[in-house]
């Protein structure tokens, strides 16, 4: 098996810091303050939330032109204010999360990331709570496609390519906070394992296969 592991809300807590970046370049783009607060960000991948929030005229004021355009300029904004910031930042690692990857990589070898972040953000993000970028050699982000169900295919050829073997994503154990990491496991024939620890409780996160309060009861050694 490969483990596969969202970021926020399952690795870590960023405390708002990607809101308020998304805020920040949203306010410089529309000339006026764009309130967020009524877009849940959960489970979407960040070209997601920047077309909903851009599509929908009660928070921007007019839905622009050229809305492609529009998000691909909001994310270049966005990654250079996360990259500017995020350095003093209040990140912190939830309960169990550093553990439970060291034990995947222990009982299974590589473990990669699927996430909604675009890549660079995940990079910097699991740097933060004390990671080397090569504890994660493999994944699938934000970057890669903007629909959360196509994201573990991608990595799915990835890990084949960094493993040297075949990984089909019936091979694959996503971990994950919200509804949306269940099902991309599910659409795809992977296993998942829910972990309330985001915005989720254990009763929404029923459909996987494994529910944990946190990380720190996460035993690989149930899919290997």
């Amino acid at each position: 098996m490969v483990f596969l592991f969202d970021i926020d809300g399952t690795l870590l807590q960023g405390h708002g810091v990607g809101r308020r970046a998304v805020e920040r370049v949203l306010h410089a783009w529309a000339g006026h303050a764009v309130d967020t607060s009524a877009v849940s960000f959960s489970g979407k991948t960040d070209p997601q939330i920047f077309r909903e929030i851009v599509t929908t005229p009660e928070a921007v004021g007019e839905t622009p032109d050229d809305v492609d355009a529009a998000v691909a300029h909001l994310l270049d904004a966005y990654a250079a204010d996360v990259t500017a910031t995020i350095g003093e930042a209040r990140v912190e690692a939830l309960p169990g999360a550093v553990e439970a990857v060291a034990r995947a990589q222990a009982a299974a070898g590589p473990v990669g990331l699927l996430t909604g972040n675009l890549e660079p953000m995940a990079v910097l993000k699991v740097q933060r709570i004390g990671f080397a970028a090569e504890a994660f050699p493999f994944g699938a982000y934000g970057s890669d496609h903007a629909d959360r169900n196509c994201l573990a295919p991608i990595a799915a050829r990835r890990a084949s390519a960094f493993l040297g073997r075949d990984v089909s994503t019936d091979q694959l154990v996503i971990v994950g906070d919200t509804p949306r990491d269940i099902a991309c496991a599910r659409i795809v024939g992977a296993r998942a394992v829910g972990v309330a620890t985001g915005g989720y409780d254990a009763d929404a996160l029923a459909e996987a296969d494994v529910v944990l309060d946190s990380l720190d009861a996460f035993d690989p050694h149930a899919f290997v």
